[in-house]
Formats: C-alpha cells, structure tokens, sequence
C-alpha cells in the first residue's frame, strides 16, 4: 500500500523510501523481503529514489543477513547509476570469490559497473563465464548471457570470446535443459552483438543457420531474429542463408511466421539485389489464405480449442481468420521497412497496401507503410492520400495515430499534401489519445523541417503539449520544437526555453528529447550555440542524472563541437566513454 501510494503521490515519496529502508534492518526476515520488494518496484519506475542511499546499500555487503537484500537494490539501479555503484565493485567482486556467499545476484551489477570501469572488465567476463557454466535456471543463464552480451557491445575486443560462448550455450543439446527458453534467448543477444560489431559475429554464420533445423521453435525463431538483425549491417553476409529463412515459413507456427517476415523485411530494407525477390515472397504469403492452415489447426488442438462453444471447424476458422490477418499485419509492417530505404521495390504491392487502409484490422500497419513509401516517393500514395485523411478524422486511435505519422512525412515531401493535412493534424493537438497527440506533435515537426513557414503557423498550438500529464505526448512535443526550431530562428528563440525546462521534466525520455532538441537548436542558430552549450554540460555534470539521460546529452554535444567546437568544454574522450556505457541490446 505504501509504496502504491508513493508511486500516485510525489510528496509521499521520500518519506515512504525513509520508512522503507528503516525497515530493512529488522530480525523479521518477512518485513525486511517486503520492504525490499517495495523498494525495487519503486527504483524500477524511478532509480533516483536509491541513489541517496547506495552508501548505506554497500555498507549492508558487510552484513550476512543483509547482504543478499543489497546486492539486490544495487543491482536495480546499477543500469541508470553505475558510476554511484563503482565503488562497491572490488568488494563485489571479492564476494563473488567467496564460497560462503550466494553471488548468483552479483553479475548483474558488476556486469553494469564494467561498462565505466575498464579496469575490472577482464576480472568480471571471467566471473560471468564461470557463473554461466554453472548456472541451473533459465533466468540465471539469461540474465548473465545479458551482461556478457552488453559487454561485448562496449568492448569490441572481448566480444569474438562471448560470440563463441553464447553460441556454444545456443548449441546444447536440448536434454540438457528444462525449457529451452535460455538458448533461444541467449541466441538472440548474438543478434544484438552482430549489428553493433557485425565483424565478430559473420564469420560465425555458419552455426547460426545450423541453429534454424534445431529441434526447439524457440530456438529456431531467435535464428531468424538474428539473421536479421545482421543483416541490416551485412546484408550480403546474410544472402546465403536466404532460402534457408523463407524455408523456415512453411508448416512453421505462426509466432516463427511472423518472425520469418520481420526478418526478411530486413533483409529487403538492407539488400536491394534481395528485395525484388523478398516482396514476391510476402505478396504470395499476403493473398495466401491458406498459408498458416496447418500453424493454426496444430495450434488450435495444443491450446484445447475444441473444447469452445461451436464445432471444431468453426474454432479452426476463427483461430485461422485471426492467424491470417496478423500475418498480414506483420507483413505489411517489412513493407514499411523496405519502403523507407527502397520505395520503387514495392510498387507491384501497392494495390494491395492501399486497400488495407479500408481494413480496420490493417489500417494501422498500411498508414505506417504509405507514410514510409511517400517519405521518399510521394507520388505513390497520392491515390491514398484521401484515405489516410478520412483515418485521421474518423479511425480508432491506433488508425488516426498511424495516419498522422503517415501524413506527417507525406507532407513532408510533398508541399501540396501539406497544405491539406496542417490544420487537420494541428486538430489532433488536442485529440483525447495521448499516442494521436504525440504523433500529430510528430508529423507537424516533420512538415516544419521541409517548409519554415509551418513552425511560425503551428508552434503555439504544440506548446500547451510540453506540460500534457502523459510523458510520450511532452517527448513528441520537444522532439517537433527541435525540427521547428531548426528550421526558423524567431521559433528557435521561442522554444529554447522550454527545451531548457525539459532538461529538468521528472520523465527521462522526455529529458532525452529535451537534450537532443537543443542540440538540433544550438547546430542551427550560432546565436543560441551557448545557451544550448551551457544547459547540456550543466544537466551533463548533475551526478543525479541518469545513464541513459547523460548519453542523450554528451551526444548533443559532440554534434556541437562537430560545428561549435569552440563552444564545448567537456572533453570528446569524455563524451564518448558516457555514449559507450549506454549499452541498449534491443534491436528495433
């Protein structure tokens, strides 16, 4: 209840961490697991909370009873503070040596700490090696194939080895695990590893396709997420192994269908020589309703759906109607993929991709994939252009956001678009759906990078968005007030004040958005070069900012000494090693 209450109630907040952390030192081992428990929920939504007391968190190492409940909290806010958490990684790391000691929580710190300390890297990979040998859980194995996966993104030099152990543990033999779940996920973070150095992880492509004949779907999907994901950096490393891919769609499940699709939509996005080829594929998966018969009818008897209301026929209807218009979906989002780099490749599907905007079910995908193709080719979707606009003024919210993302980079492109769909996008400023406001903010910063005129005429009806109580909405807000700012110095002037504000907003995104607009302003406007300068290294130095926060700013700047050297006092070396650390395994 308290920490509800603290989490709905900012005055309430310090007083219940106080309140919290007095009870971690308690005989009940039942009080002091629930004050923990409070604690993390609460340092998940908001790490600063902790930051005040890591000193006393590294003083409970010391402590039998204690020690397992602070390796815990530090490992909670070690992500969004590391260098708080440096200084308790040698007694960390000596822990880990002591057999008396559970240490199956202390990787994950240590493992955060390593990307600011180079010094502790190799002493910490050795560590995370032995815990994975003898890790016997699933989220034990996952967690430390994570760290060592967000190590090797930071230290290039030690990823050939964690490719090489990562893989061996995707490669075991099925008996020899309960679920399987760790090496499909585990094989997932080679994927991760391969887009940000691509060089340690195609001479092992080899293996990686062995991976799509294993006997486990999970494993076999994560091959294919991570073919491609490479191939969005090597797309003719991944060439070989296309048919392979395709293979893997039929019979297949339809959670790995989809899959398939997402990959070779970046295999298509990345590969023009690939694409002509790809697009015939989806187009044949898209018009064949018969595609996913035996995903859907295999699944419909795992999951005891003839035991429904309704014959079997009528459930293996249903479950395949559902399974076919999803598969559409994701297909129709690789053709968004590949039209924002190779436009003219879709034209022999475009037909069907304007007619899905008629499709409550796929009107959503279809906007994001016209929008995606008139970014580059505006003519194309001039026949749609109609339907995107009804979408915008009658769709559900997920149709009316999709077509204002849509309509924004359309516009973009094309000034007589624009024309048409300002006033309407400036409506949706006020639409009741956060995510409809946020894209709206969006697609009029676009138009307003490609016509100046657009941010004098629209800057104050996006303003009032900057103080909106949903964070996505203050995001898309500072986001637009950069592009418009760029593109006219009476708005620049104007906005630079807000954006200054956002640096301080208590969201992190939306300070992230905050640092990336006035470094949008400070590269256009030499006027405004030193006020950008000085509100990013002040927020840079506040040892309560956030990791991730912080490399948003040293990015800024380093775009500003790119142009204002003269203007940038933190070093670029220091720059780089806070852009580094921020290690993000996610591959969109």
């Amino acid at each position: 209840m308290l920490a509800w209450t603290a989490r709905t109630d900012p005055d309430a907040l310090e007083t219940t961490v106080e309140w919290l952390f007095g009870h971690l030192d308690t005989e009940d081992e039942h009080v002091r697991a629930t004050a923990v428990t409070a604690l993390e929920r609460l340092a998940e939504a908001e790490a600063l909370i902790l930051r005040s007391h890591v000193d006393e968190l590294v003083d409970f190492l010391d402590d039998d009873a204690l020690r397992a409940d602070a390796v815990s909290l530090l490992a909670t806010i070690s992500h969004a503070y590391p260098e708080e958490i440096a200084p308790a990684s040698d007694e960390l790391l000596a822990l880990s040596a002591d057999e008396t000691v559970d240490a199956s929580a202390i990787p994950s710190p240590l493992g955060t700490v390593a990307l600011v300390r180079p010094d502790i890297v190799d002493a910490v990979i050795e560590l995370l090696r032995a815990e994975l040998a003898a890790a016997e859980r699933d989220p034990e194995r996952i967690g430390i194939a994570s760290t060592l996966g967000t190590i090797a993104v930071a230290y290039p030099e030690e990823a050939p080895m964690v490719v090489a152990e990562l893989l061996s543990l995707a490669e075991g033999e099925p008996d020899e695990r309960d679920a399987d779940i760790d090496r499909g996920v585990v094989l997932s973070f080679v994927g991760s590893i391969g887009v940000a150095h691509p060089e340690t992880v195609v001479p092992e492509l080899s293996r990686l396709t062995a991976l799509l004949d294993d006997d486990n779907r999970l494993v076999r999907s994560s091959a294919v997420e991570a073919l491609g994901n490479i191939a969005t950096v090597r797309p003719a490393a991944v060439r070989p192994a296309l048919d392979d891919i395709v293979a893997r769609f039929d019979g297949a499940s339809e959670d790995l269908q989809f899959d398939v699709v997402t990959a070779l939509g970046k295999v298509a996005a990345a590969d023009p020589e690939a694409a002509p080829r790809i697009v015939a594929t989806l187009d044949e998966w898209f018009d064949d309703d018969t595609a996913d018969d035996g995903a859907a009818g295999g699944d419909a008897a795992d999951q005891g759906l003839f035991g429904l209301a309704g014959s079997g026929q009528d459930a293996i209807g249903a479950t395949h109607d559902d399974n076919q218009w999803q598969l559409q979906q994701e297909i129709l989002r690789a053709y968004a993929r590949i039209g924002a780099g190779s436009p003219d490749v879709l034209d022999p599907v475009m037909d069907d991709i304007r007619a899905s905007l008629a499709d409550e079910n796929l009107s959503s995908e279809a906007a994001e994939a016209l929008g995606a193709v008139g970014g580059a080719r505006p003519d194309s979707v001039a026949p749609a252009v109609a339907g995107l606009h009804e979408l915008l003024a009658e769709g559900p919210y997920w149709g009316r956001r999709a077509a204002a993302s849509a309509l924004g980079k359309v516009g973009a492109a094309d000034p007589e678009v624009a024309d048409l769909v300002v006033d309407d996008l400036q409506r949706r400023l006020a639409d009741g759906n956060y995510a409809v406001r946020a894209a709206a903010a969006e697609a009029l910063g676009r138009i307003a990078t490609a016509d100046p005129d657009v941010s004098a005429r629209v800057r104050d009806e996006i303003q009032p968005l900057v103080d909106d109580d949903e964070p996505d909405v203050r995001s898309a807000a500072l986001d637009a007030f950069g592009q418009l700012a760029a593109a006219d110095r009476d708005t620049a002037e104007r906005v630079v004040e807000d954006l200054q504000a956002g640096l301080s907003d208590v969201d992190p995104h939306v300070r992230s958005s905050a640092a990336k607009g006035l470094g949008t302003v400070g590269a256009a406007h030499p006027r405004l070069t030193a006020t950008a300068v000085e509100a990013l290294e002040s927020r840079f130095e506040c040892d309560e900012e956030y990791l991730s926060v912080r490399a948003s700013i040293a990015e800024a700047l380093r775009a500003l000494a790119g142009t204002h050297s003269d203007t940038v006092t933190v070093s670029d070396a220091e720059l780089q090693r806070v852009v580094d650390a921020d290690v993000n395994l996610v591959v969109e």
